[in-house]
């Protein structure tokens, strides 16, 4: 019998993040005030770093089910963590278009070498692409339990890429959030909650539909050997 639960739940966080996304996008470019240095460009600020964040915390999960497989040896975690690193892995990659972007606007080139916070990002970007590298060199036990530890390493480099920029104040990335609170007004905090909300339920609904796939995938070829064992 097919357990329809995980569809259900997947319907419901999918609407719930189509609705947030569009309240996120209504609220940034109609009624959040426009920054009087930058103009509209500023506006990708509300995604760029909500995306961030959400990046972030996806290697976080992949991480800490890393260390949950370590310890049970259950595949559902290995099943999850590899997920989570697909999606930072996409959502880093938003991160670097959307920063582009704004950087462009805002400094005149599309990168700068010379900023910490934006090598540190590359890092990550390089350690996370290495594991699925790793991942296709192993077969069976030995390819989730390499993946697992893999995925506890590379998440050292995230609080490397998160402290950089405030180590280094005297480079050209800006500080939104430090040790006082939000480096913004309370008209542009509250919509930039919303689009970090709306973010995380992207994350979620990725998640949920990849395994659900995966599962789907696997019934599949299950039906499908016995009907080759039968015939």
């Amino acid at each position: 019998m097919i357990d329809a639960r995980p569809a259900r739940r997947l319907a419901w966080t999918g609407a719930v993040t189509a609705a947030l996304l569009a309240l996120a996008t209504f609220g940034v470019f109609f009624v959040a005030p426009e920054d009087s240095d930058q103009g509209i460009i500023q506006k990708i600020f509300y995604f760029h770093v909500a995306i961030a964040i959400v990046s972030l915390i996806a290697f976080a999960v992949s991480c800490v089910t890393g260390v949950l497989y370590l310890r049970t040896r259950q595949e559902r975690h290995d099943e999850v963590s590899a997920i989570c690193i697909g999606i930072g892995m996409g959502f880093s990659a938003l991160v670097v278009v959307t920063g582009s972007i704004w950087a462009k606007a805002s400094w005149g080139t599309w990168w700068v070498w010379t900023d910490p916070r934006l090598v540190t990002f590359v890092i990550v970007i390089l350690l996370y692409a290495a594991y699925f590298v790793l991942r296709s060199s192993a077969e069976g036990e030995r390819r989730f339990r390499y993946s697992a530890v893999y995925a506890i390493a590379a998440f050292a480099s995230v609080p490397l890429s998160f402290y950089s920029v405030r180590v280094a104040r005297s480079f050209v990335h800006p500080v939104v959030f430090t040790q006082s609170g939000a480096n913004m007004p309370d008209s542009m905090l509250i919509w930039f909650a919303v689009s970090l909300v709306a973010m995380l339920g992207v994350f979620l609904t990725l998640l949920q539909l990849e395994l659900i796939q995966r599962r789907a995938d696997r019934a599949l070829r299950r039906v499908k050997m016995r009907l080759e064992a039968s015939s």
